[in-house]
C-alpha cells in the first residue's frame, strides 16, 4: 500500500490543525473517520495515516471500538519545541534570523562521533543568531558535513525550516532529532554577542538529526539566552499504551 509522502501529510495536518482549533467537539470526540475524510476531500486510507500520525504526536487518542479524541490542551503551540523563531513569536517576541558565518571546518573527535565520521573530515559550519525584539536570544553552531552537500550555493541555504534545508541541499528526508539539553556557563567569546559576562548561566542544547536511513546529517549547537526562549515539552502517555 502507498504511504502518503510528507509534505503531503503536513499538509493534510495542518487542514486538520485548523478544524481542531476553530471546532468544538462534544466530549472532545471527533467525527467518524469517514465523515472528516469526505470534508477534507481525501481517501480513508490517507486520513487514517494523519490521524495515527497525530496520535503519535499526542494531538489525539485513538480508542478502539470508541473513536477518536482531540486534545485541545496539546494544541498550545508553547508545549511542544519546533522551529525557533515560531516559537519566540508565539512568547510575544519579534523574532529575525541572522546567518554570521559559514566556513568550512575539520570535524573534531566530538562532532565526528556525533556524526559518524571520521575526525578531520569536512564539516559545513553555519553559525546562527536568532534574535526576539532585536536582542540575541540563541546562537546556533549548525554542523553538516560536506559529503552530503548537492549543491554549492550554501550563501542561500534557508535554516527556517530544517527539513526544506536538508532535502534541498543534501538529498535527506528527516526523520527525527535527538537532544541533551544542560545547563551552561556562557563559553568565553561570547560576552560580546550575548552582552553577558562570561559563565553566566544559559542553556545549552546538543541536536542531531537523523534521516529516514536514520543516518545522522545535522549537528546543532544551542546557546539560549536566560529568558529568551523556553523549553516546553510534552509526554504523550498514550505511547506506553
Amino acid at each position: 500500500m502507498a504511504r502518503t509522502n510528507y509534505s503531503t501529510y503536513l499538509a493534510i495536518k495542518r487542514r486538520i490543525l485548523d478544524i481542531f482549533r476553530s471546532e468544538k467537539f462534544e466530549n472532545n470526540k471527533l467525527p467518524p473517520e469517514s465523515q472528516l475524510a469526505k470534508r477534507l476531500g481525501i481517501s480513508l486510507v490517507t486520513l487514517r495515516e494523519a490521524l495515527l500520525m497525530l496520535a503519535l504526536e499526542g494531538y489525539i487518542t485513538k480508542r478502539h471500538g470508541s473513536g477518536n479524541y482531540i486534545h485541545p490542551s496539546a494544541l498550545d503551540y508553547e508545549n511542544r519545541s519546533y522551529y525557533f523563531m515560531e516559537c519566540l513569536k508565539r512568547d510575544g517576541f519579534e523574532p529575525s534570523l541572522e546567518i554570521l558565518e559559514q566556513t568550512y571546518i575539520p570535524a573534531d573527535e566530538r562532532l565526528a562521533g556525533f556524526l559518524r565520521i571520521s575526525p578531520g573530515d569536512r564539516l559545513l559550519r553555519s553559525r546562527l543568531l536568532y534574535r526576539a525584539d532585536g536582542k540575541p536570544a540563541i546562537l546556533t553552531l549548525s554542523h553538516v558535513p560536506a559529503a552530503y552537500l548537492t549543491r554549492s550555493d550554501i550563501e542561500n541555504m534557508d535554516f527556517l525550516q530544517l527539513h526544506v534545508l536538508l532535502e534541498d541541499f543534501c538529498g535527506q528526508d528527516l526523520a527525527h532529532s535527538l537532544c541533551e539539553i544542560m545547563p551552561l556557563g556562557l563559553p568565553e567569546g561570547m560576552e560580546g554577542l550575548f552582552e553577558l559576562p562570561a559563565g553566566s548561566p544559559i542553556t545549552y542544547m546538543e541536536q542531531v538529526f537523523y534521516s529516514t536511513q536514520d543516518v545522522p546529517v545535522l549537528c546543532n549547537m544551542h546557546y539560549i539566552y536566560p529568558n529568551r526562549y523556553k523549553i516546553r515539552t510534552l509526554q504523550n502517555w498514550a505511547l506506553g499504551n
